[in-house]
């Protein structure tokens, strides 16, 4: 299914796009691996955590990562951290803490 999904929707996406969602060198090739990597691993992690846990949990956990997205978004690419988000963060943050009671 994943051959098929790369054979099919890579030329789809080139001809609504065009040439500029192809890859430029090696760095660009490697990172892109890289991070599918990360993400196949994070799933693994995730699929193996609700093997050992209840799946309510790891669910509201796995929901953190959007914390780590506004984070590394402010931090490295000057994403504002405006009154809104801060208060996203916080009732995230609270709805985690509930988890535990």
């Amino acid at each position: 299914m994943l051959i098929f999904s790369a054979v099919f929707y890579t030329p789809v996406i080139v001809a609504l796009r065009g040439r500029a969602v192809l890859p430029r060198g090696a760095g660009q090739i490697a990172l892109g691996l890289c991070a599918g990597c990360a993400s196949f691993i994070a799933y693994a992690l995730v699929v193996w955590a609700m093997t050992e846990a209840p799946i309510a949990l790891v669910t509201a956990l796995r929901e953190i990562s959007i914390l780590f997205a506004m984070v590394l978004g402010w931090m490295f690419f000057r994403d504002t951290m405006g009154p809104a988000k801060i208060v996203a963060g916080l009732v995230i943050v609270a709805g985690v803490i509930l988890t535990r009671f």
